[in-house]
């Protein structure tokens, strides 16, 4: 008989006074910020589960939520069509970002933070409804160039790689893209998938590209070589967010059938599934290293409609 990976070590009932469709980790720490449909980021002390500062600017609903790789800034797009950037290092409570993009409609729905590469300017990219990924300046708050997968239809998921070379989107039309960041060339695609596309999300080498879609699968897709590497089924309803872990070997992901899943890469099989949540749930993450912490055995969080918060400390992972 195979033993538990992961065990949920606690619920925070009622974090949200909405839906909340997303969770990121800060990198290197226990902490983590959760947002979604109540218009608020929230920030909560994995440990204690405390939540230990909100950040409000707007009265829309917050449709993505990223942190960067030192763990200094955190990235909102809203329905209001506005990028903001949050000043992780101040302290207390926040009604007003450190830069706010104002990127007309319908040009922010998914945004994340580009790595910088070098000397160059730090970059923001941004889904739209019409098959583009835009490039923005982090410092000047101006686009910069953009990215055209040559089908106009709205794109729900974005991923940045950590090496900060590739960016993947999907939506509608069921296929993921990834382009080249430095020449904006479209350097693969996939078209697996038969329904919807929710999320992608990079490995942590950036070889791997997860996605999860309507059709109720987790596909994994080889973005070095642009071919695909296994299929994962198991979920009985939308499939919306997916996770690799760190070390590659297991793959989280969280569906509209109110299951947390998770999967082993290399068996393509699911090993756990937890059921800590009464409805959807729209996020799953993992605890995420730092250049200075290392993070070997990830927490891992979910959260959903219920409007609750799980954690999951690791036993065997």
């Amino acid at each position: 008989m195979s033993s538990a990976l992961y065990t949920a070590s606690a619920t925070i009932d009622n974090a949200h006074d909405d839906d909340i469709w997303h969770t990121c980790w800060v990198p290197g720490k226990h902490q983590l910020a959760s947002a979604g449909a109540d218009e608020v980021v929230k920030l909560w002390d994995a440990q204690s589960g405390e939540c230990t500062r909100t950040l409000k600017d707007g009265d829309f609903a917050i449709t993505s939520l990223d942190i960067n790789a030192q763990g200094t800034q955190l990235l909102t797009s809203s329905m209001d069509h506005k990028l903001r950037i949050w000043d992780l290092n101040s302290s207390g409570d926040q009604s007003s970002p450190a830069m706010a993009i104002d990127a007309q409609p319908i040009n922010a729905w998914k945004a994340r933070f580009v790595p910088q590469r070098g000397d160059g300017d730090p970059l923001l990219a941004s889904t739209t409804d019409r098959g583009t990924v835009k490039l923005w300046s982090a410092k000047r708050g101006k686009e910069v160039r953009e990215l055209n997968t040559s089908r106009p239809k709205f794109l729900y998921a974005l991923a940045v790689s950590p090496d900060g070379t590739k960016i993947a989107c999907a939506g509608v039309d069921s296929h993921v893209y990834v382009f080249d960041v430095e020449s904006g060339a479209l350097s693969c695609s996939f078209a697996g998938h038969s329904d919807v596309v929710r999320s992608v999300s990079f490995s942590a080498d950036s070889a791997l590209l997860v996605s999860a879609s309507d059709d109720k699968q987790v596909q994994v897709h080889d973005a070095r070589f642009g071919s695909p590497a296994a299929t994962l089924m198991g979920h009985f309803g939308w499939v919306v967010s997916a996770e690799m872990h760190a070390n590659g070997t297991y793959i989280a992901s969280a569906s509209f059938d109110a299951k947390v899943k998770i999967w082993d890469v290399a068996q393509r099989a699911c090993v756990e599934t937890h059921n800590q949540h009464a409805q959807a749930v729209w996020s799953v993450a993992w605890q995420r290293s730092s250049e200075e912490v290392d993070v070997p055995r990830p927490m891992l969080a979910s959260a959903g409609e219920d409007r609750s918060l799980s954690l999951y400390d690791p036993l065997l992972a």
